[in-house]
C-alpha cells in the first residue's frame, strides 16, 4: 500500500487559490497606491467630496455663529475623530485660525492657483487686533472692513458667492440677492492631493459670511494627513475592502465546486489505483464523469480488467502445465521403484539421489498447483467460521516444535475463511521463519480487532530481509537469497501461496522488518 501523501492534492489546491487571491489584493493594492500618487481630485466628484462638504458645512456653520475665540475648539472638536493637522486661512487680514502649518511647496502652489495667484499663502498675524477681537467677544460677526477694492494683497478665496462688483452700490440695508442666491453660500471642496513630500492635504472653501450682508468672508480650510484615508475623510477603504472580499467569497463559491469535484475524483482514482496495486483488478472507480478525469477512470478501470485476464491466464497456464506434469513425474517414480530391486549399493546410491530429486520436483508440482488453484477456480473456496487460535496452534506445533513463542491472541475471536487455505498460508508463514530464521528464533504473535476486522501479525527475530525485499516477497518465484539449493529450501512460491491463499479467503497481507531485526507478517482477514 503506497504512503500517504504529504501535501494533499485539495491543500495544494486551496494553498494555490490562497495565492491566487492574495495576488489579486496585492495588484488591487498597487493600483489604489498608484492612483494615490497620481492624484485624488478626480474622487472629489465621488463620495471624499460630499465627505469633505458635509464637514465643511458643519464646520463652517458653528463657526458663522460664534466668535472667533471659539474658532479653534470648533475646529478641534469637529476634526479631532480624524486625526487631522490643520488650519484655517482667511481671505482678508491674514489672520491663519489653528496650527501653523509648513505647507510644501507644491500645496502652496496649489492653494495660490485657488486663490487666483494673489501672493503667498498668509501665516498666522504677529498678534490679534484687540479692538476687533473685543468686539467679537460681545457677540457676533465683525462687521466686513468696506469694499472688497479696498483688501489688503493677501490672496482671496472666492466661494459660490461672490462678493458685489467693484464700486457697486451699497446701502445700509441688506442687498438685493439674484434668484439663484436663494440657497445662500455653499461650502466648496477645492483639492484633495498627495504632496511630493510626503502626506495628503485637502483644501475647503468655507463662506464665513451671512449671506445678507456685503463683502462676504471666505476661508480656506486646509487639511493634512499622514495617510490617504484620513480616518475615512478622504478616501474610505471600508467599501473597497468590502467589495473585495465579496468577490473573493463569490469566487471561492464558484470555485469550490469544481475544486471539490476534482480532488474527491482524484482521490477516488488514487483509492483504485491502490486496490490495483494489491491485486484487487475487480476495483471500480467510483462517480461519473464526462472530461479527461473520467476518461482515466474508464481506462483504468480497463486496464485493471486487462492485467487480471492476463494473471489469470498465465496462472491457469501455469496449472495446467503442473497438472500434466503429475502423471509423467508419477510414472518416473513407479519405474524408480521397480528398478530398485537388484541393484547394486553404488546403483542405489544413484538411484536415491534421482529420487531426491524428482521428490523435489514433486514438491514444486504441488506448490504450483496449489497457487494457481484459489485464483483460478474461486468457487472451491468454502468460507467458515474459524477460531483463529486454536488454527494457529496446530500450524504451530506442526512447523514450529520446540520455538518460543509470546502469545496475544484472546480467546473465543474468529474469522471468515476458507480452512484449507488459511491454514495454508499461516503454515507457510511460519515455515518461513522456521527455515530462515533459524530453529533458536522467538516467534511473536499478535491478534486484535481492527474495524470489521482480525489483524493477525506473526513475527520472527532472524535476520528478516533489506528494505528492498519487502516488497517483493509476495512475487511468484521471488526468492531473497541467491543460492538456490535444497539447504535453502524452496522455489520461491511460499510467501506467493500466502498472498494467493489470504486473498481468496476476502483479505490482505503484508510484511514489514522489525527493529532492531526479524520480519513481520501481517493477514487481516473478514471478522466472524
Amino acid at each position: 500500500m503506497s504512503a500517504e501523501p504529504k501535501f494533499p492534492l485539495l491543500a495544494k489546491m486551496v494553498v494555490w487559490l490562497l495565492i491566487h487571491f492574495a495576488v489579486l489584493a496585492g495588484t488591487f493594492g498597487i493600483f489604489v497606491n498608484w492612483q494615490l500618487q497620481l492624484g485624488l481630485d478626480s474622487v472629489l466628484s465621488g463620495a471624499a467630496g460630499d465627505r469633505l462638504k458635509t464637514l465643511g458645512s458643519a464646520v463652517a456653520s458653528d463657526l458663522r455663529a460664534a466668535s472667533r475665540g471659539h474658532w479653534q475648539a470648533i475646529m478641534d472638536e469637529h476634526l479631532s475623530p480624524y486625526g487631522l493637522d490643520s488650519m484655517l486661512i482667511l481671505s482678508r487680514g491674514g489672520q491663519v485660525v489653528g496650527e501653523d502649518l509648513e505647507v510644501p511647496a507644491d500645496i502652496d502652489k496649489r492653494l495660490k492657483d485657488a486663490a487666483g495667484g494673489r501672493g503667498p499663502v498668509p501665516r498666522r498675524s504677529p498678534g490679534p487686533n484687540r479692538e476687533e477681537e473685543n468686539r467679537e467677544d460681545e457677540g457676533g460677526f465683525p462687521p466686513p472692513p468696506g469694499p472688497m477694492g479696498e483688501l489688503d494683497d493677501g490672496p482671496r478665496f472666492d466661494g459660490p458667492m461672490s462678493a458685489p462688483p467693484r464700486g457697486g452700490p451699497t446701502n445700509s440695508g441688506p442687498p438685493r440677492r439674484d434668484e439663484g442666491d436663494q440657497k445662500g453660500p455653499e461650502v466648496r471642496p477645492v483639492f484633495l492631493t498627495r504632496s511630493n513630500v510626503g502626506g495628503y492635504w485637502a483644501a475647503v472653501d468655507l463662506p464665513l459670511f451671512d449671506p445678507t450682508r456685503e463683502n462676504p468672508l471666505h476661508g480656506m480650510l486646509v487639511l493634512r494627513s499622514e495617510n490617504a484615508s484620513a480616518g475615512g475623510l478622504f478616501f474610505d477603504l471600508k467599501p473597497w475592502l468590502l467589495g473585495g472580499l465579496a468577490v473573493l467569497f463569490l469566487s471561492l463559491l464558484l470555485w469550490a465546486p469544481f475544486i471539490i469535484g476534482i480532488t474527491r475524483y482524484v482521490s477516488r482514482l488514487s483509492r483504485a489505483t491502490e486496490r490495483i496495486a494489491q491485486g484487487k483488478f475487480d476495483t471500480q472507480v467510483q462517480g461519473v464523469r464526462h472530461d479527461e478525469l473520467g476518461s482515466l477512470g474508464k481506462s483504468i478501470e480497463e486496464m485493471a480488467q486487462q492485467i487480471d485476464r492476463l494473471l489469470r491466464g498465465q496462472k491457469r497456464f501455469l496449472g495446467d502445465v503442473a497438472h500434466e506434469l503429475c502423471s509423467p513425474l508419477a510414472r518416473i517414480r513407479t519405474g524408480l521403484g521397480v528398478m530398485e530391486h537388484g541393484l547394486s549399493p553404488a546403483q542405489k546410491d544413484r538411484l536415491d539421489s534421482i529420487d531426491e530429486d524428482v521428490t523435489e520436483l514433486a514438491d514444486l508440482i504441488s506448490e504450483i498447483l496449489t497457487f494457481t488453484k484459489a485464483s483460478t477456480a474461486p468457487n472451491a473456496v468454502t468460507p467458515e467460521s474459524i477460531d483463529l487460535l486454536q488454527l494457529v496452534k496446530e500450524e504451530l506445533e506442526r512447523e514450529c516444535p520446540g520455538h518460543d513463542v509470546e502469545w496475544r491472541v484472546p480467546d473465543g475471536i474468529q474469522v471468515t475463511a476458507d480452512r484449507r487455505l488459511l491454514s495454508r498460508a499461516v503454515a507457510n508463514v511460519m515455515r518461513n521463519a522456521h527455515r530462515h530464521a533459524g530453529k533458536d528464533c522467538a516467534l511473536h504473535i499478535v491478534a486484535r480487532m481492527v474495524g470489521d476486522e482480525v489483524e493477525l501479525m506473526i513475527a520472527d527475530d532472524g535476520p528478516g530481509v533489506g528494505p528492498g525485499v519487502v516488497g517483493r516477497l509476495f512475487e511468484p518465484f521471488f526468492r531473497p537469497d541467491e543460492a538456490r539449493n535444497r539447504e535453502a529450501g524452496g522455489a520461491g512460491l511460499g510467501m506467493a501461496i500466502v498472498h494467493t491463499a489470504i486473498e481468496a479467503c476476502g483479505g490482505s497481507v503484508s510484511a514489514r522488518r522489525v527493529d532492531p531485526q526479524g520480519l513481520a507478517i501481517i493477514i487481516l482477514l473478514p471478522s466472524a
